[in-house]
């Protein structure tokens, strides 16, 4: 059976710059031999995290919403891709919202001790990020929420593709160094 590489889209636009990259390295991925799927987070109906204790004994999320969609796709995922436009110098507030949601996999791991994938092998993720400003700092302040939903989510923070000046010309669609970079990256995830 193909793994499977999980790209989860933040953006709030259906046909988005993040989504684009996101498309390209998944294809780079199914080129490579894997399966892959996408969810786009703005399609989901997500509470946020109410922080009311209903994960500390057994370590699932006890919120009745479409986030119950996407936990076991992360447990079955071999690698994951988190792609996300910069909102305010931090993930979009869709992504935030799916970010803290893996407070179950938190106490999963770190408080009851137990893994959050039986998978075998290296679990990996890559973080695309797009902004529309030349500001390249906002990358690295958002790279730290990033690193710590892989950690406890069970994935090892592998790689990046951080692209600027989506709002400027060329479009992004245009950009071919970064569009098949993107795709790269994809294929780059199941290389051993």
């Amino acid at each position: 059976m193909p793994p499977l590489v999980f790209g989860i889209s933040g953006s709030p636009r259906p046909l988005s710059n993040t989504r684009l990259f996101l498309e390209r390295a998944l294809a780079g991925a199914a080129a490579a031999g894997a399966e892959t799927e996408l969810i786009s987070l703005r399609d989901l109906e997500l509470d946020s995290c109410r922080h009311c204790g209903g994960c500390d004994a057994s370590g699932r999320c006890v919120v009745p919403d479409q986030m119950q969609q996407v936990y076991p796709k992360l447990r079955a995922a071999q690698h994951l891709v988190l792609a996300s436009p910069i909102h305010f110098a931090g993930v979009s507030g869709e992504m935030k919202m799916m970010i803290d949601r893996g407070q179950a996999c938190w106490v999963e791991k770190y408080r009851l001790k137990r893994p959050v994938s039986d998978l075998p092998g290296e679990r990996r993720g890559l973080f695309i990020a797009t902004c529309g400003g030349r500001d390249l700092r906002v990358f690295g302040w958002a790279e730290p929420t990033v690193r710590a939903f892989f950690a406890c989510t069970g994935f090892r923070y592998w790689g990046e593709l951080f692209e600027a000046n989506t709002d400027q010309r060329p479009p992004v669609s245009e950009r071919a160094e970064v569009l098949a970079r993107a795709e790269r990256l994809g294929r780059d995830l199941l290389a051993v």
